[in-house]
């Protein structure tokens, strides 16, 4: 298990940690204020290796992450926050992108359901439009980026 990056640690002398967001498995992310343009809050996702994992396996993950971190910065839609920076820190992979305040989907449908109501189906369906609308403009980029993890807790509704 990898230590959670202290509240105040800065860093590439630019991005200070305001606390967690979450963390998983293969990483982590927090959010972090930007120090160079002041009053801009972003979310920095941290990457780590998988213990014990080969050179050549380090090295093949780190290209995958350029790749990914290029192809990423290149996107520009509404329904999806704007990658700004990447980077690589003390054996760690970084992506700078918008903070997305709100709360995710997942939070929203157990909140609903503790409630003893569905969500609005009206809502739901803007949701999904919204959704269709961003996964549209992915798989029509050259070439198509797919998202390979796309679940209610990864989907962020805004206030």
């Amino acid at each position: 298990m990898h230590q959670e990056l202290p509240s105040g640690a800065v860093l590439r002398d630019r991005y200070e940690l305001l606390g967690l967001i979450g963390q998983g498995g293969m990483g982590a992310v927090y959010k972090a204020a930007d120090r160079r343009l002041p009053g801009r809050l972003c979310a920095v996702k941290e990457t780590w290796p998988q213990p014990g994992i080969s050179a050549e396996a380090l090295a093949q993950a780190r290209r995958q992450f350029l790749r990914e971190a290029s192809t990423l910065a290149r996107l520009d839609h509404p329904n999806l926050p704007k990658v700004s920076d990447f980077f690589l820190d003390n054996d760690r992979d970084y992506l700078v992108m918008d903070f997305v305040p709100g709360h995710d989907l997942q939070e929203l449908l157990r909140n609903a359901l503790r409630e003893g109501h569905p969500l609005p189906e009206r809502q739901v369906l803007n949701w999904a439009e919204q959704l269709c609308n961003a996964l549209e403009y992915m798989h029509t980029q050259e070439p198509p980026v797919l998202h390979r993890d796309i679940k209610p807790g990864n989907i962020k509704i805004t206030p």
